[in-house]
C-alpha cells in the first residue's frame, strides 16, 4: 500500500541515516553495473530522494529525478547485499508511488494502467481470448471454471497473450494431465495480477484485481493456486496480503509456483522423467528467488532428469543477477532491459551450457530474445517446457527437437 508523505519522509531519513555508503548496493545493481553513474546507483537515488523530500529541493524533482526512480529492475539486489538491511526495494516502489502521486507517471505506465482497466490484461486483446493458448491442444479440452477441482492454474498475462510462450501453459497442462491432477483454468475469469500496476506506483489500482481473482478462485472451492509465472506467484503470495491487509492463511486456499507443485509430484512418483545428455544451468527470477523465497525446487526437477549435466552460474539463489525484464524497466528504457540481458546470457554460456532454463515467461521471453542478439548458441526454455519434453511419451521421453 502507498505510504503517507510524513511516512516515507521517516523512510528516506532512516534510509539516509543508517547508510554507510559502502557502495556494496553499487557494485551488484545491474542498471549501475550498465549506466555507470552515481546517480543510477541505489545510494544514489536515496541521496535524489533526500534533496527532494527532507532538504525540500522541490525543484530537483525533474525528468532526471523520475528516469532515475524508473531505472531500477525491483530486483531486490541491493537490498539483499546492504550490510545495514535498508529495505530498498519497499523504499524504490514507495517511491514510485510519490511520482503518481505528483503527477509524475510515466506516460507509458500511465497507458498500462488505461490498458490494464479496460480489457483487465496487459495486451489489447480482450480478455474472453485467454484462452487461445490451449488452441493447438488436441488430445484434450482444458477445463475452464470447473468447480471442485483439486488445483486452479492461474496462467498470467504474458503466457496467455504471447503466442511466442504459449509453449508454456501448453506444458504445464499437458503435465498436469499426465500426472494425472484434477484442475482448472479461470480463462476469461482470470484477471491480471496486477503487479505490473503495483511495480508502476498504482497499487491502489490493483486492489480491485485482486478482490476480483480471490473471489473467482475462491468460488471454485479448490485447494491450491498454482502459477508459472514469478511475478504472479509474488503477487499472489506476497502483495495481495498487504494490498487487502490480510493474511496469506486467509486466501482460503495455498499458494504455490508451479515448480514447487511439480517437485511435489515427482517426490510423489506421479511424474517420470527419462534421460537427457545435455549440459542445462538455471536462471533465479528475481520475483520467485529473492523476492519470495523459492530457489530449490526448480533446481530439483532438473536434478530429478537422468543424465542431465546441471552446472549454477557464478552468481546465483540470493546473489542472482537479474534478466533485465523486471520492474516494468523495458516501458522506461528497453535499451538499458536489454544490456541487463545481454550480460546474463554471456554468463550462462560461461558455464558450458547449452540450454538456459528459467522458472518465469518474462525472464524466458528476455533472455531468450538477449541470445538470439547476441548470437549465441544457447537455447532458452522455461523448466516446464523442459520438464515436458522428458516426460513426452511420444519420444519415449526424449526432447522434440
Amino acid at each position: 500500500m502507498p505510504k503517507t508523505k510524513t511516512n516515507l519522509e521517516e523512510r528516506i531519513a532512516e534510509a539516509s541515516y543508517v547508510c554507510g555508503r559502502c557502495g556494496s548496493c553499487r557494485n551488484v545493481c545491474p542498471v549501475y553495473q550498465e549506466i555507470k553513474w552515481e546517480s543510477s546507483s541505489p545510494r544514489g537515488k536515496i541521496t535524489l530522494a533526500k534533496d527532494v523530500f527532507l532538504k525540500h529541493k522541490h525543484n530537483k524533482m525533474t525528468e532526471f529525478y523520475t528516469q532515475r526512480l524508473l531505472e531500477c529492475t525491483l530486483c531486490g539486489k541491493c537490498e539483499e547485499i546492504c550490510a545495514a538491511g535498508i529495505h530498498t526495494r519497499g523504499l524504490w516502489l514507495d517511491l514510485r508511488e510519490s511520482l503518481r502521486e505528483t503527477g509524475r507517471l510515466h506516460p507509458n505506465f500511465r497507458h498500462l494502467g488505461e490498458q490494464i482497466a479496460t480489457t483487465h490484461n496487459i495486451s489489447a486483446t480482450a480478455n474472453e481470448y485467454r484462452l487461445d493458448w490451449t488452441d493447438d491442444l488436441d488430445d484434450f479440452e482444458v477445463p475452464q471454471s470447473k468447480d471442485g477441482s483439486e488445483v486452479a492454474y492461474f496462467v498470467g498475462c504474458v503466457s496467455s497473450f504471447y503466442p511466442q510462450l504459449a509453449d508454456i501453459p501448453q506444458s504445464i497442462v499437458k503435465i498436469l494431465e499426465q500426472a494425472p491432477v484434477k484442475y482448472t483454468v479461470l480463462g476469461g475469469e482470470e484477471w491480471c495480477c496486477g503487479f505490473p500496476l503495483i511495480s508502476a506506483g498504482m497499487s491502489g489500482e490493483a486492489q480491485e484485481l485482486a478482490r476480483h481473482n480471490i473471489e473467482k478462485v475462491r468460488a471454485l472451492r479448490v485447494k491450491t493456486l498454482i502459477t508459472g509465472c514469478a511475478s504472479c506467484f509474488h503477487t499472489w503470495s506476497q502483495e495481495y496480503p498487504l494490498l487487502l491487509g490480510k493474511s496469506k492463511q486467509d486466501l482460503g486456499f495455498e499458494v504455490l509456483h508451479v515448480t514447487e507443485y511439480f517437485a511435489r509430484l515427482l517426490q510423489e512418483k506421479r511424474l517420470m522423467p527419462a534421460g537427457l545428455s545435455e549440459t542445462v544451468t538455471y536462471h533465479d527470477p528475481c520475483d520467485l528467488g529473492r523476492n519470495s523465497g523459492v530457489y530449490e525446487d526448480p533446481r530439483v526437477i532438473l536434478q530429478a532428469i537422468p543424465g542431465l549435466d546441471y552446472v549454477e552460474m557464478f552468481h546465483n539463489r540470493e546473489l542472482a543477477d537479474c534478466c533485465g525484464g523486471g520492474g516494468n524497466l523495458q516501458m522506461v528504457d528497453s535499451g538499458l532491459s536489454q544490456a541487463i540481458a545481454g550480460r546474463r546470457v554471456r554468463a550462462a554460456v560461461e558455464t558450458g551450457a547449452s540450454i538456459l532454463v528459467s522458472a518465469c515467461q518474462q525472464c524466458v521471453q528476455t533472455l531468450r530474445d538477449a541470445a538470439r542478439k547476441e548470437k549465441l548458441a544457447l537455447e532458452v526454455m522455461d523448466v516446464t517446457e523442459l520438464l515436458w519434453q522428458v516426460l513426452d511419451h511420444e519420444t519415449g521421453g526424449e526432447r522434440n527437437e
